[in-house]
């Protein structure tokens, strides 16, 4: 589990690491043939600047909210090309899926 500082209390299981990489590489490692999660908008944002992501699933809600961080907001960052694999559309939300290319 990639931490920003150290953790205590972590479930069974679970290890605390600090190098993003590293979280990444036991992680997907870890997962196999399955998926590796990654949660929160600055973590995201750190594993797309560093080329960790193949993919992104992206959850679009029809609501608008005031504040909170910004997923893709990195001001004079790289362009990040991205391509649609798929979409699925609810009364709820619209979820894509895009490919890092």
């Amino acid at each position: 589990m990639y931490v920003h500082t150290t953790e205590t209390g972590l479930a069974d299981g679970f290890t605390p690491v600090s190098d993003l990489k590293a979280a990444v590489v036991a992680a997907s490692a870890a997962a196999g043939d399955k998926y590796v999660v990654i949660l929160g908008a600055a973590t995201a944002r750190k594993c797309l600047e560093a080329g960790l992501l193949d993919e992104i699933l992206v959850h679009i809600a029809p609501v608008l909210i005031g504040d909170g961080t910004r997923l893709f907001d990195h001001p004079g960052g790289t362009n990040v090309h991205l391509e649609r694999i798929k979409y699925t559309v609810t009364p709820t939300v619209t979820n894509m899926w895009l490919r890092v290319r």
